[in-house]
């Protein structure tokens, strides 16, 4: 019997009222894969982020990450990863540090460790005179930042990130998806939404095309592989 994928996204059909958003998608992934999911505006990207992780229900199919459905087993799915929304948020009466103080513990961390963790997470951007302030003075790229190191926080299995890179200046989104690679490089799993084909094509090993709801091409990113033709090609913008 052949070993199963890490993750799996089995048949998942989606509809909001009568229009379908999502027709019977399948994405498998291992180890050590960085899956890139492209598309047009309204092609149901974010809606498949959020059945992911647990934040929408879905019509028909399954989902297991690592072994865990998401539907039948939602806390266990849920301590296999870490997640970005599309739209990152902090607390206005926090601090960063306190911010992070405060996922770490709903992750299950000791102060101690959560000292160490943050400590060390946070030597990846230039954070240092940023972290003390309230979030309500935060750009949308320090949120950014911010919520990736949340989500790294208790070494996750894989990282879902929804638009990794919107907002960051060009040494942050270096930084990024440096991070990502080594992640994966060290067995995580990386799946990301993004409309930034440089960005899916410099970092990602693997890719998927979602065109209203339908998951028209998925392959492997090789340095013969043009993204951004083969999404214009597919979207109709040639």
């Amino acid at each position: 019997m052949p070993n199963q994928p890490d993750v799996s996204i089995s048949n998942v059909t989606k509809t909001f009222g009568q229009s379908k958003v999502l027709h019977s998608v399948d994405i498998n992934l291992d180890r050590g894969d960085i899956y890139a999911l492209i598309g047009p505006n309204g092609s149901g990207k974010t809606t498949l982020v959020k059945i992911m992780v647990g934040l929408l229900a879905f019509d028909s199919g399954s989902i297991s990450l690592f072994g865990h459905d998401i539907q039948k087993e939602p806390e266990a799915a849920k301590r296999t990863f870490g997640y970005v929304s599309d739209g990152p948020v902090g607390y206005d009466f926090l601090s960063g540090s306190e911010f992070l103080a405060l996922a770490a513990s709903l992750k299950g961390l000791t102060k101690k460790e959560a000292e160490a963790q943050i400590k060390e997470l946070a030597k990846l951007f230039p954070l240092t005179d940023v972290l003390p302030q309230s979030m309500t003075h935060y750009s949308r790229g320090n949120l950014q930042k911010v919520a990736f190191i949340a989500a790294l926080l208790n070494s996750p299995q894989i990282l879902i990130i929804d638009e990794p890179v919107v907002g960051l200046d060009p040494g942050s989104i270096t930084i990024f998806g440096e991070k990502i690679k080594k992640f994966a490089d060290r067995g995580g799993l990386v799946f990301f939404v993004t409309h930034t084909l440089s960005f899916a094509q410099k970092y990602a090993n693997r890719y998927g095309l979602l065109k209203a709801g339908v998951l028209v091409e998925q392959g492997k990113i090789t340095p013969h592989l043009n993204l951004e033709s083969l999404y214009h090609k597919q979207v109709g913008y040639d």
